[in-house]
């Protein structure tokens, strides 16, 4: 970016494009504002990429995680489910010898 200051300030900058592209010290600071911004294309890329890994390693650990709970949920799920039923046998079989076999 200092490059294109530079050559704002330049007397050739009120001068035509062709006449520009025909002075080579022009052209050799088009040429460094060119690289000076690739590079900083290229940068930005590599940035980005390792932001967009960050992020999908991220995404599978969260999943991984959501795995693991929904697994657990259903093991707790189970048990409850277990315990309900053995209660619930419980309950009946005090009620049958409080009132004797005709409760069902």
């Amino acid at each position: 970016m200092e490059h294109a200051k530079a050559i704002a300030a330049s007397p050739s900058s009120s001068s035509s494009p062709r006449e520009a592209l025909a002075n080579p010290e022009a052209e050799s600071q088009i040429s460094a504002i060119l690289f000076d911004t690739w590079q900083q294309v290229q940068e930005a890329m590599q940035s980005m990429l390792k932001m967009t890994s960050e992020i999908e390693q991220s995404s599978a650990e969260i999943k991984e995680e959501i795995e693991k709970c929904k697994e657990s949920v259903e093991v707790r799920s189970k048990a409850l489910e277990e315990a309900k039923e053995h209660l619930q046998k419980t309950a009946i079989a005090v009620l049958q010898i409080f009132n004797g076999p005709e409760v069902v």
